[in-house]
């Protein structure tokens, strides 16, 4: 069994005093040794970020690739709001001028009857939804509508087929029925006098059937030609090769094919963004008062960096700020693509191959570094934890001693105080 002690119960000793006076080196050591693990803990900390910002942009090198080193083609549409364009790289380097006359338009019909309230009851009846995909051709629909409201027959319309909507419209006064065409590009008839894209036929509960809104096909002309362009919906594919427009409103506009290096541009600016990453740390962990100033491994990394670039700051597509960051000169970079393009993704691929070479060293060579630094602390730690065990036993074990001493300086007082006690009845019993 343990055996129990209470400090300083005398008040003939200050145990806790004289104790932590005895292990105060010790404790010092162990505050060194976990000021040392902190040290080691920051400096891999600070490696592993910098690891990161260089398998970043190992990454973003790695990604080149010939089809995002090519320019592509983009339409410049003078007035947007009149109609938008996309092109692919089939697509000839012109200008045109485009006249939208006409929006498309869906058919919107409504019935001639109607009722009250919702709650009223319609006769059955038997009749054929027409739906006409061309000025030609239509697909029918045979309905049998047993009665009911409204929206019974809103919804047997609905079920029996899928390329007109049923639905209610209220005119202020009664209900009545409104079929809409669902799909613009489903039909290119559009409603004239005497003829409509949607029909019924038969016994039709609600009268016959008016239009609200006609249908219409998009209407553009091209350049001074006098034949327009059709199309069912607002959207014309291919009206050459690769170009696709597509139309908002009326009115007259200009097209341009040209060109398109911005793709180039972004790729490049990646690379650079994240390139200056890893110079921000490099400057943040050498800089003075940090962890690894005068640090020849990561202060050459600039060096490097600067020496692998070469080829593009050589060209003037890359230069270097005050700050020491690099940037892409767009004007340059554009010049050199419009005058050879082929050399620049030669120079390209020629960065990639030395980057790829320079930054997986520099990665082996942090990687055992931050092995070496998760070594010291496993060891620190090992060595703290022992030391505190010996540490909390040698406490333990002095506390124990100091209390032993206490308990016997207390017998003795005791005892003394007992034979101080008996002299001087003896002296008294004498004088008798």
């Amino acid at each position: 069994m343990s055996e129990l002690y209470f400090s300083n119960i005398t008040g003939l000793l200050d145990v806790d005093t004289i104790v932590n006076s005895l292990l105060k080196s010790k404790k010092l050591s162990f505050q060194k040794l976990a000021q040392k693990k902190a040290l080691y803990q920051a400096n891999a900390s600070s490696i592993n970020n910098l690891l990161g910002a260089l398998r970043e942009a190992q990454s973003s090198l790695d990604s080149i690739t010939l089809k995002n080193l090519s320019f592509r083609k983009r339409a410049e549409v003078s007035d947007p709001s009149i109609l938008s364009a996309s092109v692919s790289e089939k697509t000839p380097e012109i200008s045109l001028k485009v006249k939208v006359l006409q929006i498309s338009q869906e058919e919107i019909r409504i019935s001639t009857s109607g009722v009250s309230n919702l709650d009223e009851i319609l006769s059955s009846g038997s009749f054929t939804l027409k739906y006409w995909t061309s000025d030609s051709n239509y697909t029918s629909y045979s309905l049998d509508f047993s009665g009911g409201t409204l929206e019974n027959l809103v919804d047997t319309i609905n079920k029996s087929q899928d390329q007109v909507l049923a639905s209610i419209f209220f005119d202020g006064t009664h209900y009545k029925l409104m079929l809409t065409e669902k799909k613009l590009s489903s039909s290119n008839k559009e409603t004239s006098e005497g003829s409509a894209v949607i029909e019924v036929e038969g016994n039709f509960p609600l009268g016959t059937l008016e239009t609200l809104q006609k249908a219409q096909n998009a209407k553009i002309q091209l350049g001074f030609s006098s034949s327009p362009i059709f199309s069912p919906t607002n959207t014309f594919e291919n009206i050459i090769p690769g170009l696709n427009l597509t139309v908002h409103k009326i009115g007259e506009t200009s097209i341009g094919i040209k060109e398109d290096y911005s793709p180039i541009n972004s790729v490049l600016s990646e690379i650079v963004n994240k390139i200056n990453g890893v110079i921000e740390l490099v400057n943040s962990l050498s800089e003075k008062g940090s962890p690894f100033q005068g640090n020849s491994t990561i202060t050459q990394i600039k060096v490097q960096i600067f020496n692998l670039f070469q080829p593009l700051i050589k060209l003037g597509i890359l230069n270097i700020s005050e700050k020491g960051k690099y940037f892409v000169n767009t004007e340059n970079l554009n010049s050199v693509l419009e005058s050879n393009l082929e050399h620049f993704q030669n120079t390209m691929f020629q960065v990639k191959e030395n980057f790829a070479k320079g930054l997986d060293n520099l990665i082996k060579t942090f990687e055992v570094y931050k092995n070496t630094q998760t070594l010291r602390i496993r060891f620190l730690e090992e060595k703290i934890s022992n030391l505190n065990e010996a540490l909390s036993k040698e406490e333990k074990k002095l506390r124990l001693k100091f209390s032993q001493i206490e308990a016997l300086m207390y017998e003795n007082e005791q005892l003394r105080g007992r034979l101080e006690s008996f002299a001087v009845s003896l002296t008294e019993a004498n004088k008798k």
